[in-house]
């Protein structure tokens, strides 16, 4: 390249002089005329591929610069993140004396062997502690390619009604085996089932005894016959650019509150429809929300491993609240409002202080991530359901497990308790399940719906409950004798949220493509 520039140049030196020489003759001879016009335009031709070649020379040094720019930055990150983590390391301790200055590098053949004496321990114990860890995650991984294939061969050796036809089996044995003392012509309901022993050991929570193809309905005081339910559309507001995994109502009926994957929560006139408020603090989707029994604090929990607390009716943020290692999916205030719970992928539960935003504990189940939760409105049980499809239950003042329900082999995605110690489990295989938390049995187990059950509301009357599904329906259903009481389709997809107003006039839902309805009942 640089013998083409060499010529180039002096082509255009020479031509530049030639075509000065020729203009001097021109001015003497006017014939010279045409001869200093080529010249002229030979100069400025070359001129122009001088000049090209030149910025095109320039933008390949210009290139290869940048490159070699980005691969010194990106070798100076990587050699910074090692010697961070070469900090983190122990390093050997060397004593000196007191009043004696420490010793000082000299780089001789001495201090050289013992720094790298030193360099190998280091990398020795780096190397066998992620060994280690390579080790425990390919031995996890084993055991669990293990079981689901230990499982699919067992789902392709037997066809479905084969496997009902054992699980028949195994229920009418089990049944021959109960010893009936007395026959009685009309069950009574404290023989319907006897109680589950108690656990000697508070600390190992006793597993529930798995469900009957048929279950004696407890008899509830002056239970109310079921009614149809009619519910109409009042508004429907395009509120998201993403699911609305989340709904809250203030006490006093006046705010709605939505919780998005799109990182937003926004605040609605209810009655109106009118947006109040865009909260927009979290980085990453909201997964739950929670107001407070005084509707002056909103909790919201996130994929950003955040909860926050937020001022209401005003929407300004109070505090931030960090501590979990994975997603904080599920949210619950105690019927006192001074304690926050919050449950995390991570399968940690842990209790804040409302009013202080400090930590008070943490209660650890190994077993899953934590999909739901909710607290009795007595405020003695505190229940969790997980992605093991087990629902866990603590007493919430002593912080001891009380017991574990098994009900699904697919994840609790929402649960509820009512005001008679009745628990509603939706599961993602799409049933529902009510439980007897003061006898820890199960009552009645429903096929609900045709996909994963994302949401659970209790009426304020205690009477009724409604689910939401993937499958795009709202359901309501007699809570007493488990009757479906009222279908609705949600036009826009799937049902990711439910809430009840606290008057139980309104039911609002949220669905999977950012759309907010609200129902009123007829």
């Amino acid at each position: 390249m640089s013998n083409h520039r060499h010529w180039l140049e002096t082509a255009e030196y020479a031509s530049l002089f030639a075509s000065l020489v020729a203009s001097i003759v021109a001015v003497f001879f006017n014939g010279a005329i045409y001869v200093a016009a080529p010249l002229i335009c030979s100069t400025l031709i070359l001129n122009a591929i001088a000049r090209y070649r030149l910025e095109h020379q320039t933008r390949r040094v210009s290139g290869t610069t940048n490159r070699q720019h980005r691969q010194l930055a990106e070798e100076l990150e990587m050699l910074t993140q090692r010697v961070e983590a070469q900090k983190q390391l122990p390093l050997p301790q060397v004593e000196v004396e007191e009043g004696s200055r420490p010793p000082v590098a000299t780089g001789s053949p001495d201090e050289l062997a013992l720094l790298k004496t030193r360099l190998g321990k280091l990398e020795s114990v780096d190397l066998s502690q992620i060994q280690g860890e390579i080790a425990g995650l390919k031995e996890q991984y084993a055991l669990l390619d293990e079981s689901l294939g230990n499982a699919i061969a067992y789902l392709n050796r037997s066809s479905f009604a084969y496997r009902l036809e054992r699980v028949e089996e195994a229920i009418s044995q089990l049944t021959s085996q109960i010893v009936v003392p007395s026959p009685s012509p009309r069950p009574q309901p404290e023989l319907a089932m006897p109680e589950p022993p108690t656990s000697a050991t508070p600390s190992q929570p006793a597993k529930s005894k798995p469900p009957a193809s048929k279950v004696v309905l407890p008899s509830f005081a002056a239970p109310s016959e079921p009614t149809a339910q009619n519910w109409i559309c009042r508004h429907s507001l395009p509120a998201h650019a993403d699911w609305v995994r989340s709904l809250g109502i203030t006490p006093d009926g006046q705010i709605l509150a939505t919780g998005s994957f799109d990182t937003s929560i926004k605040l609605w006139n209810l009655t109106t429809g009118e947006l109040l408020q865009v909260l927009a603090e979290h980085k990453r989707g909201v997964f739950a929300i929670a107001i407070a029994p005084d509707g002056k604090t909103l909790a919201s929990a996130s994929w950003d491993k955040t909860i926050k607390l937020w001022e209401l009716p005003t929407g300004i943020p109070k505090e931030t609240l960090t501590g979990h290692g994975g997603s904080v999916r599920a949210l619950a205030i105690a019927p006192d409002g001074k304690t926050l719970v919050s449950g995390s992928f991570d399968e940690t539960i842990k209790l804040w202080d409302l009013s202080t935003a400090e930590l008070i504990d943490t209660l650890t189940d190994y077993t899953g991530p934590i999909f739901s939760l909710a607290i009795s409105p007595d405020g003695q049980i505190l229940a969790r359901g997980g992605g093991d499809g087990t629902i866990t239950l603590w007493q919430f003042q002593t912080k001891q497990p009380i017991s574990i329900l098994n009900g699904s082999l697919e994840a609790v995605e929402a649960i509820v308790i009512s005001p008679q110690q009745l628990l509603i489990g939706g599961s993602g295989d799409g049933s529902i399940q009510l439980w007897n938390l003061e006898t820890g049995e199960l009552l009645w187990s429903l096929s609900a719906h045709l996909g994963p059950v994302t949401a659970v509301a209790l009426a304020p009357d205690g009477n009724s409950f409604a689910t939401g599904s993937a499958d795009g329906t709202v359901k309501i259903w007699h809570l007493p004798t488990g009757k479906l009481l009222c279908t609705l389709t949600e036009e826009s997809g799937a049902v990711m949220s439910l809430v009840y107003s606290p008057n139980g006039q309104l039911l609002i839902s949220g669905s999977a493509k950012g759309m907010v309805r609200i129902l009123e009942r007829e």
